[in-house]
């Protein structure tokens, strides 16, 4: 059974979390925060390590590990709440509705097979679509993340792919179902100045397919550039929430005064 489109509603928010607490033990890494996604747009989460950015990724995701949980808190996305479905509506859901862009993506990709046969795999699990309906897919969509000879792209191992180009690859696979939204952890934090404005540019891209995009990120200057809106986390709380720019050219917290000084 696919994960479909069948869910989708017309509201203006495609992701709307709702007071999400995380918790290790005693201990709060997530504490009651609030925020949308509207369709279309990027919003971004930024903060100092250890504020909670990732873990408010995963928790959309429900991948967080042990001895992580939530323990209160709502995650409504298509209409939803993901953490009131079974672990397979929630399987599906990965990859086919919600994209991932993870940090480092030669730890995140099998070493052992090609990057056309992991992307393939993911049409696979999500898609009725023939062997070379599939073909076709994965080669566009190398090609549309900029990458110069998709063919080749498509059967290389992910070692024999440079950092960029990995990065890119990656971006492809969290693109290549068609998701309405996609979690783009720290996409940009291993690689070069120009690298890191293409990869901005991929993802400000995708704003014209309707596509959301939750950016999680210390680099305060792409978030300036590509972001809609920023929320500025630390120690787990929300400290400041608005336009992008705004908040990052005049910020009103303390905190996010200081993180602007550091990153800017």
């Amino acid at each position: 059974m696919l994960w479909t489109r069948c869910f989708v509603i017309d509201m203006k928010e495609l992701l709307s979390i709702e007071n999400l607490t995380v918790a290790a033990g005693s201990k709060l890494l997530v504490d009651q925060v609030s925020f949308d996604v509207p369709k279309g747009k990027i919003v971004a989460i930024a903060g100092g390590s250890g504020s909670g950015k990732t873990t408010i990724g995963l928790s959309i995701l429900r991948l967080l590990a042990s001895p992580l949980s939530i323990r209160q808190g709502s995650i409504f996305f298509e209409g939803r709440n993901l953490l009131e479905l079974s672990d397979e509506e929630i399987r599906r859901c990965r990859g086919a509705r919600i994209g991932v862009v993870f940090q480092e993506p030669l730890s995140a990709f099998d070493p052992l097979f090609t990057i056309g046969r992991q992307l393939d795999e993911t049409l696979v699990a999500h898609t009725k679509m023939s062997k070379q309906e599939r073909y076709k897919k994965i080669l566009g969509i190398l090609s549309e993340v900029e990458l110069s000879n998709p063919q080749r792209a498509y059967e290389s191992y992910p070692h024999q792919l440079s950092g960029g180009m990995r990065q890119r690859a990656m971006v492809a696979q969290a693109m290549v179902c068609g998701p309405s939204l996609i979690i783009a952890d720290e996409p940009t934090s291993s690689l070069d100045v120009t690298l890191q404005v293409k990869i901005a540019g991929i993802l400000d891209s995708l704003k014209k397919k309707d596509v959301s995009v939750l950016l999680i990120s210390h680099d305060l200057g792409m978030i300036s550039h590509v972001a809609d809106e920023v929320i500025i986390l630390c120690q787990g709380k929300m400290v400041e929430q608005g336009p992008a720019r705004q908040v990052i050219d005049s910020p009103r917290h303390e905190y996010t005064r200081q993180l602007v000084l550091a990153t800017m």
